[in-house]
């Protein structure tokens, strides 16, 4: 939790730690801390909750990879992240 408020504070953005209710009526981006949590943030959101997926950017490699879920209904928007990666 002390990582996630340096983060938000580095980046000059809100920390609403677990209360992803929280999250989804101020924030446009969720970073999840684990592959774990990201997985079921984003089931919580979009199968459940009824959001729209956009990907998960990978950050640590040197090419633009955006990893998407079978469930999606289809890729366009994790192509459109990762076209607008390359900008």
């Amino acid at each position: 939790m002390a990582e996630a408020e340096i983060v938000a504070r580095q980046g000059n953005a809100t920390n609403c730690e677990i209360l992803i209710e929280d999250a989804v009526e101020t924030c446009g981006l969720i970073i999840a801390p684990t592959v774990f949590s990201g997985n079921l943030i984003f089931r919580t959101l979009t199968l459940l909750g009824g959001g729209l997926a956009h990907g998960a950017p990978v950050a640590n490699i040197s090419r633009i990879f955006v990893d998407s879920s079978r469930a999606s209904p289809n890729y366009t928007n994790a192509l459109l992240l990762a076209a607008s990666l390359l900008e």
